[in-house]
């Protein structure tokens, strides 16, 4: 039975005057991460976090759960024990089971200078008693196993396996996004960055229908349940974008997309700015398809007083799905469903609109009514849950 997980922390480590706020927040979205699992205390020590487990904690599903918590560089379950040659040597003997010959590494990183020891002191001694114990070789190059001893405010931590978290930032130090999400596979992925990067993220969704109905729109709240996985909840904006289609009958075919892309714009720009919202974002990709060229991708800037981040401007489309099928979102991107900016897509869309003639063209338009119409249908959907 392990006594604790040991959690590491990377570009936190980095921020300065930040790095209380952002330490702070990495806790607090661990223990919402494990909400429903069994441990005894959790805290902070010098650069990294420390969770004590008890007789009831399941290890996998501790697992399973910090895989998911953003912020994580690393993480180990191991043994504690008191920070001296000896009680570490029993430690070892007692917890870690040798093969005569297995190739063997002792790593020692010793935070806490107090301890009248050096690192290379540790794993000289306990490399020696290790061969002349159990008959193991040293391989400092191409180990079979790995003794890992992190000493740390007068104590003695010791593992033999480093699980890889997915590292960035703690949701939620960076500020409120609001996301726009289709069904498909990039906008999940992109507002997955977002929060990478520290964003607390709500979505809007434009759909095609009089009100916001759970089974019609039932993908989209199966990719927020997924995304709530990394982020622990999250709103929906369900918007209706048929005030879109009526008021933009008379436009030429040709710029519709791009017009319809300006109206969801300013759709989030309004929402976002009554809810105190700083930004938006997309999952737009630069010439992924021939709409979304720099030409096209500024028009749309220009519609909104807010940044509109794009995190996935630079990705190619394989990148794009191997990180939807990491975090699960791929599988349910896929289900067919009618994303709304495919039913403006024309046969030779515009691909290098000037904004002078797309504001000539809106201002023949009743657009204005159209974005207040649907601010004004809006429907928030709090989601909690995750899948």
């Amino acid at each position: 039975m392990f006594d604790y997980a040991l959690i590491h922390y990377g570009e936190i480590a980095l921020k300065g005057l930040n790095r209380p706020l952002y330490e702070k927040k990495l806790v607090e979205n661990i223990e919402k991460a494990l909400a429903n699992q069994d441990y005894a205390t959790i805290k902070k020590l010098q650069g990294r976090i420390l969770l004590e487990l008890n007789e009831r904690s399941d290890v996998s599903k501790i697992e399973d759960a910090l895989k998911k918590v953003l912020g994580i560089s690393w993480f180990a379950f191991c043994y504690m024990t008191e920070a001296d040659k000896e009680s570490i040597q029993r430690c070892v003997d007692r917890n870690i089971t040798f093969t005569k010959n297995e190739k063997i590494k002792v790593s020692t990183n010793r935070a806490d200078k107090n301890i009248p020891f050096t690192s290379i002191d540790l794993n000289r001694e306990l490399g020696t008693h290790l061969i002349n114990t159990y008959g193991v070789k040293v391989s400092l190059k191409e180990p079979e196993k790995e003794i890992y001893i992190e000493i740390a405010d007068g104590k003695a931590y010791i593992f033999t396996k480093k699980i890889r978290g997915l590292c960035g930032l703690p949701v939620g130090v960076s500020g409120n996004v609001l996301h726009l999400l289709s069904g498909g596979i990039d906008s999940p992925v992109a507002a997955w960055l977002l929060m990478k990067r520290g964003c607390k993220v709500d979505f809007l969704h434009f759909h095609a229908f009089q009100m916001f109905n759970e089974r019609w729109n039932a993908k989209v709240l199966d990719l927020v349940k997924v995304l709530n996985k990394y982020s622990f909840g999250s709103r929906i904006f369900f918007v209706p974008f048929y005030p879109f289609e009526v008021a933009a009958l008379q436009a030429p075919i040709r710029y519709r997309l791009i017009l319809f892309r300006r109206f969801m714009v300013r759709v989030a720009e309004k929402l976002a700015s009554k809810y105190g919202i700083v930004a938006l974002g997309s999952g737009e990709n630069l010439a992924q398809v021939s709409s979304q060229t720099l030409e096209n991708l500024a028009v749309i800037e220009h519609a909104s007083s807010l940044p509109i981040l794009r995190p996935l401007l630079t990705y190619d489309k394989n990148e794009i799905v191997n990180i939807a099928k990491q975090i699960g979102t791929f599988e349910i991107s896929v289900r067919p469903y009618k994303d709304c900016c495919s039913l403006f897509i024309a046969k030779h869309p515009v691909t290098k609109a000037k904004l002078e003639d797309v504001e000539a063209i809106e201002a023949d338009l009743s657009l204005k009514d159209a974005v207040d119409s649907s601010v004004e249908k809006a429907e928030i959907i709090e989601v909690k849950e995750h899948i």
